[in-house]
């Protein structure tokens, strides 16, 4: 209860004087200042005496339940680098003396926002138990009055978290604490410092540079005459010196001015690079003796205002149009000043401006950047305009197909290309062609000039070409057979005027047709065409005149039914085509009667001979015969003509005869003696005599059936 009171007198007494100030007799009693957590225990020997020069608990804004404010203040300051369940104690060195304190999250936030409460009380203990204080389990409070215990909850942080811890003596003693931190969390600084970014640049060409880092390095760790750094780029840069202003007020700072032997006045892209000081024989050291890299560097951009610009003159058919783009250099340039030196100016980055005329421009670009810096530049232009016009010449006519026509180019223009159309699909881009047309008719040939941008012209000629003199001739008929009249006619295309006839028997002939009668033989004929503008031209063909074919099959004749005879249409190797449909130059014939024609073509010279062959031994004999009176194969005989003698007999199978006649036209019914002969199978034997005095005879079985 002693205790309790005490800390309310002393609130009192921090209320009452809460408007003085107090020096600090060491930098880290104020926040900016604060001790990098770089182990887990720090024994304090001696403890700090009075608050730093800035009061961070200041009421009402400040709600801390340190409620005297600082007393006797030191800080600490750690991120966290694993995450968990940070413990912490304050174990005083005499064991009565009373020790306060509290945690702020400076996560995305720095020191003054305590002052304001934008940095967040996590953790705070004001007991007025003596002894050891701070953050344990089972506890859970985080935030503890003068009657409460003197231990909180352990606080759970997260990688990459930033938190300061203030320590209060409140006892007012000298006799000092340890400081032990501990639990799952790791809030060790084991990372080196960093080079964060350089400041940026004013009008003038940078004579020093403004380097901020990633954390407090120590103020001893930097060699004053720069050999910490050197710097690399298009121009040759010299570092002359190193220091920080914040050094003054402290032991650690993350300002670094380097500065330059001279201004840097070459627009590029440099590098700060690190190295090994002279002095210290270290790059850069944090307060907890975490080295920067010799590897790490910062790339910055000198882009001093300066105007520079470029242009592309674009030609089009009534003019030149500019297109002009800003090269400036000068990362903040915001505001561009054209004049065009033809009455025209713009505030746009990349205008474009059109001259219809040919002249001299001197074209200026201004230029200002956010901090009103100010440069110009100008480049002087020539522009120029002269449409293309086309026209040509043709040598004179008449024109004929295939005879060359000289064609000369009289167009105007800048620097044009030339496209020949003749109205026939042929084309050239020769200046002066020579063109010879495959054809005739009317044709429209076309120059079509072109200059460098485009712009075109065309004009125009018709020509009238006549048609090529093309020689031939028809040879009629088709046939060229000997003896006959041979036509030999004009066919030549074109328009010729004369004619000249070579041959046998035409030489000298200047008709356009002639007719000749030759016997079998090859003979060879030229046709010579002329007019007075073509060409002339030669045609030249040969004819095989043959001979008809002697055609005889001989005189008509007869022959037997089961007889042949061979016809021979002769004329050797020509083409046959008999009324049989054979194509050979001898045929056997067995059928009749019959007429049988040959036709014999010799080279479409054609003859033809007809025969006619009879039937001199009609003969036919049945094999069986019905005699059952119906009217249908009653009578069983012989069917034959034309005999001088006949001779027909019948015999059963007993050999017993049971007809006989000499008569032809006599047949069996199939009776014997006046009875029906029964069903069965009879011989008969027949001989005849024809009028040709051919002798047939013939044996065989017919079958009785009734």
């Amino acid at each position: 209860m002693l205790s309790f009171l005490r800390k309310q007198s002393a609130l009192l007494a921090a209320l009452i004087n809460m408007s003085a100030t107090v020096m600090a007799q060491l930098p880290e009693q104020d926040c900016i200042n604060a001790i990098p957590v770089c182990q887990s225990t720090y024994t304090q020997l001696n403890s700090y005496v009075y608050e730093g020069d800035v009061q961070e608990l200041t009421f009402p804004t400040n709600t801390s339940c340190l409620q005297g404010g600082e007393e006797n203040s030191v800080w600490y300051i750690f991120t966290v680098t694993g995450a968990g369940d940070l413990e912490m104690q304050i174990s005083p060195n005499a064991p009565g003396d009373d020790y306060d304190w509290a945690i702020y999250n400076l996560t995305n936030n720095d020191c003054s926002g305590i002052i304001d409460g934008t940095a967040p009380e996590v953790r705070c203990n004001y007991s007025a138990i003596p002894g050891s204080t701070g953050m344990s389990f089972p506890y859970t409070g985080t935030s503890v009055s003068a009657a409460g215990p003197n231990q909180c909850a352990p606080l759970p942080v997260l990688v990459g978290e930033t938190y300061v811890l203030l320590i209060n003596n409140h006892a007012n003693t000298l006799l000092g604490y340890t400081l032990n931190f501990g639990g799952t969390a790791v809030i060790y600084d084991t990372l080196p410092p960093s080079p964060v970014a350089l400041d940026p640049f004013t009008c003038d060409p940078p004579s020093s540079l403004h380097l901020t880092l990633s954390e407090p390095i120590k103020c001893a760790s930097i060699a004053a005459d720069g050999s910490d750094f050197y710097i690399l780029g298009p121009s040759s840069v010299n570092v002359t010196g190193a220091s920080s202003t914040n050094c003054t007020a402290g032991y650690f700072t993350t300002d670094i001015d380097i500065q330059l032997a001279a201004p840097i006045t070459v627009n590029g892209d440099y590098v700060l690079h690190f190295k090994l000081d002279d002095i210290y024989f270290n790059i850069l050291l944090d307060i907890c003796e975490n080295e920067l890299s010799y590897l790490d560097s910062v790339p910055f951009r000198v882009a001093l205002a300066d105007a520079e610009f470029s242009y592309v003159i674009h030609k089009t058919c009534s003019g030149d149009s500019v297109i002009f783009t800003d090269l400036s250099v000068g990362d903040t340039v915001n505001a561009w000043v054209w004049d065009f030196d033809n009455g025209n100016t713009s505030t746009l980055q990349n205008p474009s401006v059109f001259y219809p005329n040919t002249g001299t421009y001197t074209v200026s670009l201004a230029i200002t950047d956010t901090l009103g810096c100010f440069n110009k530049d100008s480049i002087t232009i020539s522009t120029y305009f002269e449409p293309p016009v086309s026209a040509f010449d043709v040598s004179p006519g008449p024109y004929c197909a295939e005879i060359p026509v000289t064609f000369t180019n009289n167009s105007t223009g800048q620097s044009i290309i030339y496209q020949w159309f003749f109205g026939n699909g042929g084309q050239t881009n020769l200046e002066n062609p020579v063109f010879a047309f495959g054809s005739g008719g009317l044709f429209n040939v076309d120059l079509i000039v072109t200059d460098t941008i485009g712009c075109k012209d065309t004009s125009t000629v018709v020509l009238d070409i006549a048609p090529a003199l093309i020689a031939d001739f028809s040879i009629s008929p088709t046939a060229l057979c000997a003896g006959d009249t041979i036509t030999l006619k004009d066919g030549s295309l074109g328009i010729p005027t004369s004619y000249e006839w070579i041959g046998n028997g035409i030489t000298g002939d200047t008709t356009t047709q002639v007719q000749v009668v030759y016997p079998s033989g090859t003979y060879e004929f030229t046709l010579i065409i002329d007019n007075p503008y073509c060409n002339p031209d030669t045609v030249t063909k040969s004819i095989d005149v043959s001979d008809y074919p002697i055609v005889y099959l001989g005189p008509d004749t007869d022959i037997c039914i089961d007889e042949t005879i061979t016809l021979n249409a002769a004329n050797p190797g020509m083409y046959y085509l008999w009324s049989t449909d054979e194509l050979t130059q001898t045929i056997t014939v067995n059928k009749v009667p019959q007429i049988v024609w040959v036709l014999v073509d010799n080279n479409g010279c054609v003859r033809t001979d007809t025969i006619e062959i009879g039937n001199a031994c009609p003969w036919f004999i049945p094999n069986a015969f019905t005699p059952n009176g119906d009217g249908l194969n009653d009578i069983f005989k012989p069917i034959t003509d034309g005999n001088q003698e006949f001779t027909f007999t019948i015999f059963n199978r007993w050999g017993q005869l049971v007809f006989q006649t000499s008569n032809p036209n006599d047949g069996w019914d199939g009776t014997y003696e006046g009875h029906e002969e029964e069903m069965g199978v009879y011989v008969y034997e027949l001989r005849t005599v024809f009028t040709n005095g051919r002798v047939k005879t013939a044996q065989g079985n017919v079958t009785l059936i009734r």
